[in-house]
């Protein structure tokens, strides 16, 4: 698996960020005045949207998921703290977050959402309930707290009025109700507290083969039982994206929370690809001799009208000089070699068996 070093913010990121924060230039956004730092549940004083300089205690909703597996991972190999935050009980919600948040902690990644693209479609009242209200109130109980959010989103709300990768100062127009609910849950988010961080990702792939919602693994499954019955293998050549490798991901968004970042951060990797190419990279990644079909997107019935175009890229990060992150085929190729070599051996011994019977 490729390593995933902390970064120190580059030197004109600190610049613009001690700006923004208005360091010896009057009281932070949403600070009032006398209140120009955040206090430190730990003592001490830091700038507002800072984390301390040492160990970082982190409450995580989502915990279970892709993304916060690989968050609670990257924490711990900086020696920082994560702590999973269940989700509580809508009517309890506020009173039991600013209960938690009391214990003191110095960053909330909200990862947990409601996913299901085509179930938010036809239950958008859970949809807007899971992705907004819940939202809503953690970014209050976290601004009332002292606390820093860093808030998950979709490279989906951009919606299809390009052709071309997006970048954060391109509008918004979400396609369907689960990134309209996104886009709201970040405009709460940013209106909560000046320091609050939203990263914008997709196509997320990684964890254990175990996981139903391992993309990686479950296009390995597919290509199995095609091999086996001699059937095809077909995927949309419409849509384009950048898959995402959930480690990566997760060490950028700790490398940006730690920065001290705030705002709207596009949180990708490198390229991009249609759905065909990356099924197409991923049998060959397992070594499958194996030819994907390319399909058009109408040939899979879908209640949501998903944008064909949720590619993007950190353009944000690298006009503040962060560094490029690894090729998606790189970390794709890393990730089935060093976490899914022998489910993958597996199904090429069984390919090979089924060539010599």
């Amino acid at each position: 698996m490729p390593g995933h070093a902390a970064l120190r913010p580059p030197d004109g990121a600190a610049r613009l960020v001690d700006g923004l924060h208005g360091h010896g230039a009057g009281p932070e956004p949403g600070v009032q005045p006398g209140q120009h730092r955040a206090r430190s549940h730990r003592g001490g004083q830091r700038a507002a949207g800072h984390l301390p300089a040492g160990a970082v205690r982190i409450l995580l909703t989502g915990a279970g998921g892709l993304l916060g597996t690989a968050v609670t991972a990257a924490a711990g190999a900086r020696g920082w703290t994560c702590t999973p935050l269940p989700r509580p009980a809508l009517p309890d919600a506020p009173g039991a977050l600013a209960a938690r948040l009391a214990e003191g902690w110095d960053l909330l990644i909200h990862a947990a959402a409601n996913t299901n693209v085509e179930a938010c479609e036809t239950d958008p009242s859970a949809c807007y309930r899971d992705n907004l209200l819940l939202t809503e109130l953690i970014a209050t109980a976290t601004a009332r707290a002292g606390t820093k959010l860093l808030f998950v989103s979709s490279t989906g709300v951009y919606g299809d009025a390009q052709a071309t990768p997006w970048r954060e100062y391109d509008a918004v127009a979400p396609t369907t109700h689960h990134h309209r609910s996104k886009v709201l849950a970040e405009q709460c988010v940013l209106a909560a507290a000046a320091g609050n961080l939203v990263v914008r990702t997709g196509w997320l792939f990684g964890g254990p083969p175990a996981n139903p919602k391992n993309f990686v693994a479950r296009r390995l499954d597919e290509a199995r039982a095609v091999l086996a019955a001699g059937t095809v293998m077909a995927s949309n050549a419409q849509q384009r994206g950048v898959p995402c490798y959930s480690a990566d991901i997760a060490g950028r968004m700790l490398d940006l929370a730690a920065g001290g970042l705030a705002g709207v951060f596009n949180c990708v990797n490198g390229g991009s690809a249609s759905r065909h190419e990356y099924v197409q990279a991923i049998v060959d990644a397992a070594g499958l001799a194996l030819a994907v079909q390319p399909s058009a997107a109408a040939s899979f019935r879908r209640v949501a009208k998903v944008s064909d175009n949720e590619m993007a890229e950190n353009w944000k990060a690298a006009m503040l000089g962060w560094p490029a992150m690894p090729d998606w085929r790189t970390s794709l190729a890393g990730y089935v070699l060093s976490e899914l070599d022998e489910y993958a051996g597996q199904i090429r011994r069984e390919q090979a068996n089924h060539g010599t019977d």
